[in-house]
Parts: C-alpha cells; sequence; structure tokens
C-alpha cells in the first residue's frame, strides 16, 4: 500500500515538474516537442492510478472524431486539399484539447472526492490548475487562427510570432491565458472578438472559483484531520 502510494506521490511530482519544464521553456521548443513532453508527464500520473487503458481509449476517440469528420467532409467536396491538410492540424490539436480537458475535469472531480489534504493532495491541485491554464490557452490560439483580429498584441509580442501561426506558436496565449486566469491582467493582449471576450471572462470567472474552492476544501480536510488526530 505504501509502495502504491509514494508511486502515486512521485508521478503528482513528476506531472508538476513538467508543467513548469514546459512553462520556462515551451517557448524555446516546437509544438510537436511540447506535446510529446506534456504527454510523458501525463503518462507516469495515468500509469500510477491505473487507468491506461481507459485513457488511452478516451485519447484515441478524442483524435479520432474530429479527423473522421475532416476526412468525410473532403470526400464530400466540401472542403478542398489544402484546407483539408490545414483542418487535420486543426483536428489533431483540438482533440489533444479536448483530452485534457476531460482528463483536468476527472482529477478535478477525483481530488474534490478525497478527504486528505497530504502534501500530494495539493501539488494535484496545482497541477490541475496548471492544466486548465494550457487549455484555456490553446482554445485561444485556435480563436486566433480563425479569426484573425481576435486579439488585439503589442507589438513587441506580435512581432516574435508573426512568422508563425497560433497552433504552431501558442505560447503568446498561453501566457494570455494565465495573466487571466491568475487575474493580473497586464493589458499587453487584450481580446477584442465577442467569442475571444467571452471566454476571457469564464477564465477569469474560473480562476477565482477554483482557488476559493478548492484551497476552502483543502483546508478543511486539514482541519478535520488535525482534529481527528487530536482525539
Amino acid at each position: 500500500m505504501k509502495k502504491n502510494f509514494l508511486h502515486a506521490k512521485n508521478a503528482t511530482l513528476f506531472l508538476c515538474g513538467t508543467l513548469f519544464f514546459l512553462l520556462f521553456f515551451g517557448p524555446i521548443l516546437n509544438k510537436g516537442e511540447v506535446i510529446l513532453i506534456f504527454l510523458l508527464g501525463l503518462s507516469s500520473k495515468i500509469i500510477a492510478h491505473k487507468k491506461i487503458k481507459r485513457y488511452f481509449l478516451i485519447f484515441l476517440a478524442c483524435l479520432l472524431v474530429p479527423l473522421f469528420f475532416i476526412f468525410l467532409a473532403y470526400f464530400l467536396g466540401l472542403i478542398e486539399a489544402r484546407n483539408q491538410r490545414a483542418l487535420t492540424s486543426i483536428a489533431l490539436h483540438a482533440g489533444i484539447v479536448a483530452f485534457l480537458a476531460l482528463y483536468a475535469i476527472e482529477a478535478l472531480e477525483e481530488m474534490m472526492s478525497s478527504s486528505q489534504a497530504t502534501f500530494t493532495e495539493v501539488v494535484s491541485a496545482l497541477n490541475t490548475y496548471m492544466i486548465f491554464g494550457l487549455i484555456y490557452g490553446e482554445i485561444y490560439a485556435m480563436i486566433a487562427y480563425f479569426q484573425k483580429d481576435a486579439f488585439n498584441i503589442t507589438e513587441k509580442i506580435f512581432a516574435a510570432a508573426i512568422h508563425r501561426s497560433p497552433i504552431e506558436d501558442s505560447w503568446p496565449y498561453i501566457y494570455f491565458s494565465f495573466i487571466t486566469q491568475t487575474t493580473l491582467g497586464f493589458g499587453d493582449i487584450t481580446p477584442t472578438s465577442h467569442l475571444a471576450q467571452v471566454i476571457t471572462i469564464s477564465q477569469g470567472i474560473f480562476g477565482q472559483f477554483y482557488i476559493a474552492i478548492v484551497l476552502a476544501y483543502l483546508l478543511h480536510n486539514y482541519i478535520r484531520a488535525s482534529s481527528k488526530g487530536a482525539t
């Protein structure tokens, strides 16, 4: 039992280290490397919880469903070959984001059902918070891909990413995501389209709600555990 707990603890720490590594070094890596490193960190957590088969099937479904509709539209003549290649990349991107969203929601449910407030639970809460920040960042990148004027970006940030599409280089939008989620709001990137503004509002609400609820829940579990230990 102790061995399994330590294994889960190590997996949680490994995922946390992976997330911070990507936050620091993600901008200098290409998108394929970022996805590979992130999935490696996430797989350690999935293996520790012995949910390999379940998450593997979910991952396949998240990738294959959007790809199926892209190829179906291509064979029906609804999109051209050039658009089909571009949309395939978008579909894969959307599939990975959908998988992360499902994982993060389940991780949040698992955390809220726990009656403990150990170091592992605290790190798990931090991991889930960062994963939601990445998810929102990728959603902003997809919005920026389809709506060219969805965001007003300062000249220096825009010049650094002008040669690549938002899907290939989503770092400016991940940066904006965490600035929004933590409600810092520097103003160097601002949403201008209605869709971008709505998603930004939802993330601001989520960021405040998450911190308030999760901290209260962890504190409640800690006080309850301390009370039982005292008696």
